[in-house]
């Protein structure tokens, strides 16, 4: 005779559909809340990716439970593929191929995705896992559909070899090896915490906890121990609660990188199953709600297409002028589910309906109901139902009306006008955490940084309507004023590589005559060989003054840098100029486009000064929310890295600078042109309201010592002490004024160098903490030998007379 768990394992569990769409809501939820700030809300939106893990549990659970009730069965292996293959392909393959068509002339978006075929053989996880690349926004959820894929392709195999003894020897030995596997890459890859959530081998654990279930309550009397393994269930679910907001699940700490989802898998395996162990009682009645059952049954639709449902609405909200991200939440998870429904009706379910074809005694197509021996509630009522209907939506609707500078855990933002400009706000002895704005960050490795929905706030609040929106300025030394730099785009050969996108860009700024020519073709007054920025600013009128005065230009290109580190100029003395360049620019109502410099070829140690130069540009181009392209990391990986002979200026194809095919873009001005153009049609789209990426990451923390700035290593940032706490008297220096914190995961023992830059009367000093004790000090920089694990730094006003704006860079 069955068991009782043989019998509540098997069959069509309804609850399992509800407790499919929590999943699918916690992970829209995740994806469209924006968290400018803090509050337990954001705090739980944050942790909603932890549905995928959820998801995970309930496919191995149920996966494995088929595998097991239809072994031996004839056509085993057939009716298994196919049916699986009728459930995923159709849709997914439509997906791929409509994404990678829809973006076929992209060469952002290719570079990014890499090859298709990865996520034409189910290995859409390694081109962001292992291979580092930063998977464009609609085709990144396909790492978890590639895990799974991978783990029903070998599964079957696995469960028809072996009896259920061994079987369960190996689940326990992956859940055991998995946490091994991800302390083994994090060691071996510590800059590179996407690999213990993307790889295969790091995540097993979580399915293999779902088929252990599977196998569990086929081979023991659950009905036996079902009052213990509840009891047990619940007692674990605390702790695992508690271990989560001790840690914060932060996917980038050591403990939650090897430890973290190891504690998720355990939290959801017993929801899982609780939820079996209860079907049909009243306790899970929630579950069989139906609007949560139909959101369960569209998960796979929904989870595939819930980002592009997210760009359309987005887009939409900008065009309206609504900048409140969380009134979008509601008609973004409506979007999907529109998006998911017609997928559903289209194109899913006639495939759907030949899984007849391959159904068994075993393992029948048709919904099967429930175990006699579990009786189900009747029906509610219509006011029942209603009245349910109306609690999610008050709940949904009070969410909706929280804190509107929420942000998006990826950084998908929308806040304040302002959110993406200012610096840090708020004074006296404490932090108010609801002032404290958002600060997109400008990851290294980008060809541009992130315009997502706050940077277009930003940039719009810039953009002065007294300034000509198809006019730009030339703002740097001889490496922008060279013929070779733009001037092709007017009267010149070009060439656009099969870049028709950008054609409507050219056009637009060619029109935008200025003094008798286009701002591609002028000599601009900003923009002499041999200058710093320090010469840009110099004079009554200044030059960039000039400039903008005459040409009432609502962009400007800027790149300084070169010469300074030629002639071995200081940080300070490069960076200061530069700031009051861009500030110079922003009060003028002009958008600067910032741009890192090119390598050095002629000077090793103006080379090594490239770097830390362009980590400072990056800074302020972050801290003061404008576009910047990152033209050294466009050059380093071509032929003698795009420089010329001279070792300084960039290389230019023979063909002209303005030649953009794969050839020409061999050479470094070809290279600049390109990214230049790019920006520009990003940044004008920006300001009339549409956003370049939906997401970016954000800076974590309000910046005391309770709660310090996060971000990944090098950390940039412009900070402003008069924005932070009182001195609390750590032991690292004496009580002065105002201190603002930062917090750095180190993964491995190695020097770190702090550097800021004071501005105007600021004076700030570096403290370098670990575990509270002291490492390092200093007044424009600080060094120190520092283990593994968290890194505090302190930029601490020396005077309460010397407060105000730094730039600070952490490498």
């Amino acid at each position: 005779m069955a068991n009782r768990g043989d019998v509540l394992a098997k069959g069509f569990i309804r609850e399992l559909d509800g407790l499919r769409g929590i999943a699918i809501l916690m992970v829209m939820v995740h994806r469209f809340w924006p968290r400018t700030g803090v509050g337990v809300a954001a705090d739980v939106a944050g942790a909603g990716w932890i549905g995928v893990d959820l998801f995970f549990v309930i496919s191995g659970f149920l996966i494995a439970g088929i595998l097991l009730d239809t072994r031996g069965d004839t056509g085993y292996f057939r009716n298994f593929y196919a049916r699986r293959a009728l459930r995923i392909l159709p849709l997914y393959y439509l997906f791929v191929i409509g994404v990678f068509v829809a973006f076929a002339h992209n060469a952002e978006f290719l570079a990014r995705a890499g090859s298709p075929f990865w996520y034409l053989v189910h290995l859409g996880n390694v081109p962001e896992g292992l291979l580092g690349l930063n998977t464009p926004y609609w085709i990144a959820p396909v790492w978890s559909l590639a895990i799974e894929e991978q783990f029903y392709l070998t599964f079957p195999w696995l469960v028809n070899g072996v009896d259920r003894r061994r079987l369960t020897i190996v689940l326990v030995s992956m859940i055991v090896i998995a946490p091994v596997i991800r302390i083994i890459t994090m060691f071996e890859f510590p800059d590179q915490e996407r690999v213990q959530y993307l790889f295969t081998l790091c995540r097993i654990d979580t399915i293999a906890i779902g088929c252990l279930l599977a196998v569990v309550m086929r081979s023991v009397d659950v009905e036996r121990w079902r009052h213990r393994a509840t009891l047990g269930a619940l007692a674990v679910l605390p702790t695992v609660v508690v271990i989560a907001i001790a840690s914060r699940l932060d996917r980038t700490s050591p403990f939650d990188r090897v430890f973290g989802y190891s504690v998720v898998a355990v939290g959801c395996v017993c929801v899982v199953g609780l939820v079996v162990m209860s079907r049909g009682s009243r306790a899970t009645a929630p579950l069989r709600f139906k609007p949560l059952t139909y959101l369960g049954k569209l998960c796979f639709g929904l989870y595939l297409l819930h980002r592009p449902a997210d760009t359309i609405v987005t887009a939409i909200g900008a065009r309206l002028g609504i900048r409140h991200d969380l009134w979008l939440l509601l008609p973004k998870i409506a979007v999907a589910t529109a998006l998911a429904t017609i997928s559903w009706r289209i194109l899913e379910q006639p495939f759907l309906r030949l899984k007849d074809r391959f159904a068994t005694a075993r393992h029948p197509s048709a919904e099967v109901a429930p175990p006699p021996t579990v009786a189900l509630p009747t029906r509610p009522g219509f006011v029942t139902r209603a009245l349910r209907m109306i609690g999610i939506l008050l709940v949904l609707l009070v969410s909706s009306c929280g804190d509107d500078s929420a942000r998006n855990p990826d950084g998908g933002v929308v806040g304040d006008a302002d959110a993406g400009l200012d610096p840090d706000i708020g004074s006296g002895s404490d932090i108010d955490a609801s002032v404290v704005p958002v600060r997109v960050l400008y990851p290294e490795g980008m060809r541009h940084s992130p315009i997502t929905p706050a940077i277009v706030a930003g940039l719009q609040s810039i953009a002065s309507s007294g300034q000509r929106a198809n006019v730009f300025a030339k703002v740097g030394d001889s490496i922008t004023v060279a013929p070779e730099f733009l001037f092709c785009f007017d009267g010149g050969t070009v060439d656009l590589g099969g870049r028709t996108d950008l054609s409507p860009t050219l056009a637009y700024f060619r029109a935008g005559n200025a003094a008798g020519t286009s701002p591609f073709a002028r000599d601009s007054y900003a923009a002499r060989s041999g200058t710093t920025a320090q010469d840009a600013l110099a004079g009554n009128p200044s030059a960039l003054e000039r400039e903008i005065t005459t040409i009432a230009p609502q962009l400007a290109v800027v790149m300084f840098g070169t010469n300074e580190a030629r002639f071995s100029y200081s940080l300070e003395q490069f960076a200061g100029p530069l700031w009051d360049v861009i500030d110079g620019c922003i009060a003028r109502g002009v958008v600067p486009i910032m741009s890192t410099i090119p390598p050095s070829n002629a000077s090793s140690s103006a080379d090594a000064r490239v770097p830390l130069y362009n980590r400072v540009i990056r800074a302020i181009a972050q801290g003061r929310g404008v576009p910047l392209v990152d033209f050294h990391r466009e050059l380093v990986s071509l032929p003698s890295r795009g420089i010329s002979s001279d070792g300084i200026h960039p290389s230019v194809s023979p063909s002209g600078g303005c030649v953009l095919t794969a050839a020409g873009l061999r050479y470094g001005y070809n290279v600049r042109n390109l990214i230049t153009l790019e920006a520009l049609a990003r940044t004008h789209a920006a300001i009339a309201g549409t956003p370049a990426d939906s997401d970016a990451p954000v800076r974590g923390g309000t910046g005391s010592e309770a709660d310090p700035f996060t971000g990944p290593l090098p950390f940039v940032d412009i900070g402003d002490t008069t924005a932070g706490v009182a001195h609390v008297g750590h032991s690292c220096g004496s009580a002065s004024g105002h201190e603002v914190a930062y917090r750095v995961m180190v993964p491995s023992a190695r020097s770190l160098s702090v550097y800021v830059v004071d501005r105007a009367t600021t004076n700030v000093d570096i403290r370098i903490l670990v575990n509270g004790a002291c490492v390092g000090s200093g007044d424009a920089s600080a060094s120190a030998s520092v283990p593994a694990g968290n890194v505090d730094v302190l930029v601490d006003a020396r005077t309460p007379n010397s407060e105000g704006e730094y730039v600070v860079v952490i490498q």
